[in-house]
Formats: C-alpha cells, sequence, structure tokens
C-alpha cells in the first residue's frame, strides 16, 4: 500500500509498506492540539489578482496537486487559521471556496504524475 505523509503542510513524502495491523490508533498518544487532519482546498475565482494572493495563501498551508486544488496535513489550529485567511480572497458573488477536513481513515489514492508542481495560468 501507498501512504502519503505531509511534513510542515509542504513537503509530500511517499512510503510503501505492507499493511501493519495495530492494537491502537495511530493519534492514541498525541495530544489534542498535536492532532493533524487532512484538509481539501478547491477554489474558482474568476479575477486574476485575488487568485493569485489566493494561491499564495494556500502555500503557506500545502502543496498544490491541480490547478485550484490543494492538499495539507495541519491541526487544528492550523486549520482555522486557513478558514479564516482563505475566505478574505473570495468574492460571493462570482467565485467559489470549498475546504473540506477530511475525517479519521480517510485513504487518499492518486494515479498519474502527482510530484510535479502545478503553476497558477493567468488569462488575459
Amino acid at each position: 500500500m501507498n501512504r502519503f505523509i505531509f511534513v510542515d503542510g509542504a513537503v509530500l513524502i511517499y512510503i510503501l509498506e505492507e499493511e501493519i495491523e495495530m492494537d491502537y490508533e495511530e493519534t492514541e498518544f498525541m495530544a489534542e492540539d498535536e492532532r493533524r487532519y487532512i484538509v481539501l482546498v478547491i477554489y474558482d475565482i474568476t479575477e486574476n489578482k485575488r487568485r493569485s494572493q489566493m494561491v499564495k495563501c494556500l502555500e503557506k498551508y500545502g502543496v498544490r496537486v491541480q490547478k485550484s486544488a490543494f492538499e495539507a496535513f495541519l491541526t487544528k489550529k492550523k486549520y482555522e487559521h486557513l478558514m479564516s485567511e482563505a475566505q478574505r480572497f473570495i468574492d460571493e458573488t462570482t467565485d467559489s471556496l470549498r475546504i473540506y477536513l477530511l475525517a479519521n481513515h480517510t485513504m487518499v489514492r492518486t494515479w498519474g504524475d502527482n510530484t510535479k508542481q502545478v503553476d497558477d495560468v493567468i488569462i488575459f
């Protein structure tokens, strides 16, 4: 099984491992404020300036996985900061922003070349 781990919300490490049965939860020995959650952010912003600002904001928290999608591995505190910061770049009449906080035991599977960084495309 492939396992994906984010370090400080920016570096993706791939680990190949065998399926291992555990008698405990991985987060059982962590303090509540140290637990991390997989966060998926998807946006559609019509204006170039605000879209660029959103990209800069999201790059502080995670990695870009598609043109308008970022993944992050965040503590609850960083997740709350992301929520308050990202919504500032949205015009609710023309744009959309979706932030998914994925539950425990969520498995993410990817296909294709997921190692390259995707650049923002600005159309004039």
